[in-house]
């Protein structure tokens, strides 16, 4: 299920990496709660309708956030937290909160990204976690099979899965998203998911690659 949280304009600038303020304020929301240093189940966007300025980015007309997970008790208490203080920085705050169920999945999907997927390995004969994108030939089949070992764990095994980039995208790009200073190579591309409604469900709630706790990956 997903939270679709509306936003107030902001007050002041918001930086460019505001990205760890916007993990601190969802973990704000969460509460005391086990959450932090655990493979999440959860997934939140960045925040939309954004324009550029000199020194980050203005929302005149405010924001819009998603948040998704298929843990209905965290969806619940996340929504208590947000009630009990509904501000985030730099004077954004929520104003409205509508519940979105989720879509009726078929077994091929192409799926947007409301925030870039991050995806890190480290190979055999490698000390060092190598960032991978869609530029990277074996990108396609790590992110597989590291979705596929997510899965069943998760208790949803799904041996035919296959993901791939949609490089026919215009607009595709690599972008370096600093959080709290260190850099990470992401893709800006939409994929392409073939597998059970199940894994759809799965991944649209709760992100594809790394990090999916701190705002990579989420699924529009």
């Amino acid at each position: 299920m997903r939270l679709k949280l509306k936003l107030s304009k902001n007050k002041i600038t918001v930086p460019f990496e505001y990205q760890h303020k916007l993990a601190g304020t969802i973990h704000k929301w969460f509460g005391i709660n086990e959450e932090h240093g655990k493979q999440s189940v959860f997934s939140f966007s960045q925040l939309q309708n954004g324009e550029v300025i000199e020194k980050g980015f203005n929302f005149p007309r405010g924001s819009t956030l998603y948040f998704s997970s298929s843990d209905n008790l965290l969806l619940t208490n996340i929504y208590k937290g947000i009630k009990a203080d509904p501000t985030l920085f730099c004077g954004l705050k929520v104003y409205e909160i509508d519940i979105l169920p989720e879509p009726a999945f078929r077994n091929r999907e192409r799926f947007s990204l409301l925030s870039p997927l991050f995806f890190k390995q480290t190979k055999e004969g490698e000390r060092k976690a190598r960032h991978f994108t869609f530029e990277d030939t074996e990108t396609e089949e790590l992110l597989t099979n590291a979705v596929k070992r997510r899965l069943e764990k998760n208790g949803i095994p799904d041996s035919a899965l296959k993901i791939t980039f949609d490089k026919s995208y215009s607009g595709k790009k690599t972008k370096v998203i600093k959080y709290k200073g260190i850099g990470n190579k992401t893709s800006v591309c939409p994929i392409i998911v073939e597998g059970k409604f199940t894994t759809m469900e799965f991944l649209w709630n709760n992100g594809v690659g790394h990090s999916t706790g701190i705002g990579f990956g989420c699924l529009k």
